[in-house]
């Protein structure tokens, strides 16, 4: 790849940000993302094929790395199953959200993105993503837990469903909202307080 492909690939993706985040992806304009990074919309198809290509080049890294750290925390989740300090599985959730978190505020702008400006893209369903997974891994869970004769209560897919969405829409807030990060960390231990102590309850774990 030469330099200067490099440089135009780069400046297209900078103002591609700066377009969707305005405007969202609906309403942003290729003729326009190509105006202002100086590169013709012929060239533009030289490195996307079209302009879910161009926003998918922005989040899908992002995309990648909060599945990854998720496999990473059912994987750590699984191992603390196999012992008798079940109550530091809530521990470790909440941890893992602080360290998602923590990448929010790297990538703040691709958040927005996703939660907010991917609407007309793939990634509209981002956060509905993230709750089925959590839902279907924690089910798991639960059966390995029922497997070792841990008494857990059972839930309706509906009920899995609305209380995992809540907890994650709560989380999307701190990106809807700018929250500064200070903020933001604190609000998450106060939800993982709140959601921790509900889901004892409702489980019975």
């Amino acid at each position: 790849m030469s330099r200067d492909f490099q440089q135009t690939h780069e400046n297209l993706l900078a103002c591609a940000k700066k377009h969707f985040l305005k405007y969202g992806f609906e309403r942003a304009s290729i003729r326009e993302i190509c105006k202002d990074a100086h590169v013709t919309n012929g060239a533009f198809y030289n490195h996307f094929e079209d302009k879910e290509a161009l926003f998918g080049a922005l989040v899908e890294p992002i995309v990648q790395a909060v599945a990854e750290m998720y496999s990473n925390s059912v994987v750590r989740h699984f191992k603390l199953a196999q012992t008798d300090e079940l109550k530091q599985l809530w521990k470790l959730s909440e941890d893992t959200i602080c360290q998602i978190i923590d990448y929010i505020y790297e990538h703040f702008d691709e958040f927005k993105l996703l939660l907010m400006q991917s609407s007309g893209t793939k990634y509209a369903s981002f956060l509905d993503h993230v709750v089925r997974y959590d839902v279907q891994e924690t089910q798991k869970l639960i059966a390995e837990l029922k497997k070792r004769s841990v008494p857990v209560h059972d839930l309706e897919a509906d009920e899995w469903h609305m209380l995992v969405h809540s907890y994650y829409s709560s989380i999307a807030e701190i990106v809807m909202h700018n929250y500064p990060k200070d903020a933001a960390l604190k609000y998450a231990h106060t939800l993982a307080a709140f959601f921790s102590s509900g889901w004892q309850t409702v489980l019975g774990i």
